[in-house]
């Protein structure tokens, strides 16, 4: 995402008349600006459309415990919740 939203970037800047006129300093400060503009909608971006649970993922350590301390699970079985899950 961050490399398509620099080249986007940079075909805009290429594109616009007044980029040839500008100095290297203001060039590098418009880059700079451009680079803070799109870490700043991946980081949106993060927010919104990514939905990754730490809690999930903590909850494997535990399940791992369990099994170390109890033995494994033979006589358990998710036929009924698969089945509960088909007839939705």
């Amino acid at each position: 995402m961050k490399k398509q939203l620099t080249l986007d970037n940079q075909d805009q800047r290429e594109s616009d008349p007044a980029w040839n006129n500008l100095s290297p300093a203001a060039e590098h400060c418009r880059i700079d600006e451009n680079e803070s503009q799109i870490e700043s909608e991946i980081a949106q971006h993060l927010v919104v459309k990514l939905d990754f649970n730490f809690v999930k993922m903590y909850l494997f350590n535990h399940f791992s415990d369990h099994t170390h301390q109890l033995g494994n699970h033979l006589n358990s079985s998710s036929e009924l919740q698969e089945r509960a899950m088909m007839d939705l």
